[in-house]
């Protein structure tokens, strides 16, 4: 099925909860791009592709590998903690708390996110490289504008993706580690009180992590952008990322 044929079925279903009352991870990237999609009139990735990784010059980053292409991938590996084995879900392990001893183990090159050849999922699934991923990162720490002068969003588009936008109740329930000190923008975690998350950073930097370790952030006020890779589940994300940050805020002057 594609994208939009998903989300009509996920729609049938009722609500976890209602809205306002409470904050889940969940889906809703990927209802948001089968409603893109709908509106567009056309595939997800095509639009992605389309508006915003040509006018950023991004050229290898897609939704969906070609053999070529995972040949060229890095092998991916998931952290095991000293006493434990099995199979982990996805989403529990970036919830942190296994910063410990353990093992690393070589899980191959299949990326989970990836559900088949007509889906495009709003958030996860895209295969690229560091150099290329980090021009959309630049675009967004310069509030919408390419390092190539291209524009993506406009200023007040960005300003309103990084504004707070959790409620005191629904606060409570954003609560994993790494993002102590953060809140909820508009698919982005958003830093709101930097005592809280250890952070030199400025009040509104923003981004996101990934299930293998990805790191995204940007920083309007810095014009500040960077991503970082691992290619690691269950990639403990509680020691190193608030310690990355702080080692690039460090750089600056």
């Amino acid at each position: 099925m594609d994208t939009a044929e998903v989300v009509r079925c996920v729609a049938k279903d009722p609500l976890i909860y209602e809205p306002g009352t409470h904050w889940g991870y969940s889906i809703a990237h990927d209802v948001l791009a089968g409603l893109v999609s709908v509106i567009e009139g056309r595939k997800f990735r095509d639009y992605v592709k389309e508006a915003i990784f040509d006018p950023l010059g991004i050229r290898n980053c897609v939704y969906h590998q070609t053999r070529e292409i995972q040949e060229k991938m890095a092998v991916q590996y998931r952290f095991v903690p000293e006493g434990e084995s099995g199979v982990y879900d996805i989403v529990e392990d970036q919830k942190g708390g296994n910063a410990r001893n353990g093992t690393f183990k070589d899980v191959g090159k299949a990326v989970s996110a990836v559900l088949g050849e007509e889906y495009d999922s709003g958030g996860a699934g895209i295969t690229g490289s560091v150099s290329e991923y980090v021009k959309l990162m630049a675009a967004l720490a310069h509030q919408g504008l390419g390092i190539n002068g291209e524009r993506i969003l406009s200023k007040g588009s960005v300003a309103l993706l990084k504004e707070d936008q959790l409620n005191a109740v629904q606060k409570k329930d954003f609560n994993w580690k790494q993002l102590t000190g953060y809140s909820y923008g508009l698919g982005v975690r958003t830093l709101v009180n930097r005592a809280l998350a250890g952070s030199v950073g400025n009040p509104g930097e923003f981004g996101w992590g990934g299930a293998a370790g990805a790191t995204a952030l940007a920083d309007t006020e810095a014009g500040l952008a960077f991503f970082y890779v691992q290619h690691t589940l269950n990639p403990r994300e509680e020691y190193y990322q608030p310690r990355l940050r702080n080692v690039v805020y460090a750089c600056l002057d």
